[in-house]
Order: structure tokens, then C-alpha cells, then sequence
């Protein structure tokens, strides 16, 4: 593990390639930048719960990619970035089109270091309509 804590800035660049290459369906790069204990928790403004593993998310991006699904929107409002040289924190307003609607989501990602560098390793979204 590099013992190196991440800069605010540093942290905010590798949130935007994270973000980038997820919304671009880069299949290869999620499959390494998300932990293997991956868990996805997204909320919907109904107070409805949904959960993803690394296997699911991954199975939902190739889906994408197989259905021929556009590009999701890059646009980001990093609301906070910090932590420490083991883990960090990053949250994130996004506006995108997302489950045939555009909807605003509020991301907060935990990047965990380890010897393979950082990876992402909790991910919750509240989401709803714009």
C-alpha cells in the first residue's frame, strides 16, 4: 500500500476519471478501480432501497454497453473531498438522465488504498426528478 494521503485536488482528479470512464462504460477500467467488497446503495426520493455488488454493477454496465445505452453525463459539483493516506471520502452532485429521466443525484464515494493503489469501494446515491 502507498502510504501517500491523497491531496483534495488529487482526490477530486481521481473522482473525475472514475466518473469519466464509468460513463463511458469502460468495462475494463470499473472492473479494477471497484473493490472486490464493492456496495452500491442508491435511494430513490420514494425512500426506496437498492443495492449493487461489484458483479452486479459490472453486469449492469455491459448491459449499456450490449442495449448500445448513450453516454451518461459527465457534469459534476464536487460538494467535498478528503481523507487520509488508507481511505477517503468524495461527495458529488451530478445532474444526468438516468431511468428515462433527469434527475439530480447526490454521490458519495469511499476510496479505500491498498496495494494496488486506490479503488472504490462504497458508493450511495440519493436520487430524484428533476
Amino acid at each position: 500500500m502507498n502510504n501517500e494521503k491523497l491531496s483534495k485536488e488529487k482526490l477530486i482528479e481521481l473522482t473525475k476519471e472514475h466518473i469519466k470512464q464509468a460513463t463511458h462504460h469502460n468495462i475494463e477500467y470499473l472492473e479494477k478501480m471497484y473493490s472486490d467488497k464493492l456496495i452500491i446503495v442508491m435511494v430513490d426520493e420514494n425512500d426506496q432501497v437498492n443495492t449493487m455488488d461489484k458483479e452486479q454493477t459490472i453486469t449492469y454496465f455491459k448491459d449499456r454497453v450490449k442495449n448500445g445505452s448513450k453516454h451518461l453525463s459527465q457534469k459534476s459539483n464536487f460538494l467535498f473531498a478528503g481523507g487520509d493516506a488508507t481511505s477517503a471520502m468524495v461527495i458529488v452532485s451530478r445532474e444526468m438522465e438516468f431511468n428515462g429521466r433527469l434527475e439530480k443525484m447526490l454521490f458519495t464515494l469511499i476510496w479505500e488504498n491498498s496495494e494496488d493503489g486506490w479503488h472504490v469501494v462504497k458508493e450511495s446515491a440519493s436520487v430524484k426528478p428533476i
